[in-house]
């Protein structure tokens, strides 16, 4: 439904009352998003096209760094996550899908990594998540937490020394053999960056990831990077990613440290998502650099077999 604000009236007034107007136009809930002119968007859902989880994507027949499809948004349409050209942070609590996130853009991206157009460097604090598929990863894995600080330095150097061959030639990149698009990928970033003991390291990591978010888009280093608390005191460079993804949190204020403030107001209900995996598990809301509205989305499940069989298909070792 389109409304026209009266005079006086803000967003605010209108998203204050979204559990009213849920209710009045008997839908679930309400997301409203800013039209133009005064103009707002009420959307009502009915029905959860999203409520069943969605099968793995086939992996692409051409190379390309996106964007890549990872699952589908809630009119229907696939969701394509753009990574080239962005940074990502995908934050959610213990299984609310994070990994399918993560799985489903590397599976996107095989085509283009055997084409040698992408370099996916991973980075597995915990062991769990990326170490599945170590194989696809070749020498770009680290687990401990001194070999992830080097891998870091490594992204950086990438960075800094493409930055000074593109300067006064090309403001932004095109992957190619020479040139491919790296994707850091940071299982779980707070394990480096908050809870590391180390000193040192945590001070390296931090100012590592620092750079590359502020700095590597423009030359080709992109990251995508999950988290579980997305309180400022354990992630504080979580605005410096352009691209948020809020899967199911834990308070209703997370979601606005996460998206933005605002989200929540205009729908993103990432707190209300349901724990049981078969229900919630991969749904969220996204906010993109190019707009305030909230997106709700499910991402594939990319099964152990999935994993498996990309190990077989385009692991180092099989090539």
């Amino acid at each position: 439904m389109t409304v026209r604000m009266l005079s006086g009236q803000a967003v605010k007034d209108w998203a204050d009352r979204t559990d009213n107007l849920a209710r009045g136009f008997g839908g679930s809930s309400c997301r409203i998003s800013v039209i133009e002119g005064g103009r707002l968007q009420l959307t009502f859902p009915r029905s959860d096209p999203l409520a069943t989880p969605l099968p793995a994507v086939p992996i692409p027949d051409a190379a390309s760094v996106g964007p890549v499809e990872i699952g589908k948004q809630e009119d229907g349409q696939p969701w394509l996550l753009k990574v080239h050209g962005t940074h990502v942070l995908v934050a959610g609590a213990t299984g609310a899908g994070k990994g399918s996130i993560i799985w489903s853009a590397i599976r996107g991206l095989l085509p283009a990594v055997r084409a040698g157009l992408v370099e996916i460097w991973a980075l597995d604090p915990k062991l769990m998540e990326l170490s599945f598929g170590r194989a696809l990863f070749g020498t770009r894995y680290a687990a401990d937490p001194g070999d992830c600080a080097d891998l870091l330095d490594d992204a950086v150097k990438v960075m800094q020394s493409r930055a000074a061959r593109f300067a006064g030639h090309r403001r932004s990149h095109t992957p190619t053999v020479e040139d491919p698009f790296v994707l850091v990928v940071v299982d779980e970033v707070a394990f480096l960056t908050a809870y590391q003991h180390d000193k040192e390291l945590r001070r390296r990591i931090s100012a590592a990831l620092a750079t590359l978010t502020t700095q590597g888009r423009a030359v080709g280093v992109g990251v995508l990077a999950a988290l579980q608390d997305p309180r400022k005191e354990v992630m504080n460079i979580r605005n410096l990613f352009p691209d948020k993804i809020a899967l199911r949190l834990d308070e209703s204020e997370q979601v606005d440290m996460v998206l933005g403030d605002g989200a929540r107001d205009r729908g993103a209900l990432a707190d209300q998502i349901s724990p049981r995996p078969e229900v919630g598990a991969g749904v969220g809301y996204v906010r993109l650099e190019t707009s305030p509205d909230p997106l709700r989305v499910r991402a594939t499940y990319v099964s152990d077999d999935d994993i498996r069989d990309m190990v077989t298909a385009y692991g180092k070792e099989a090539h």
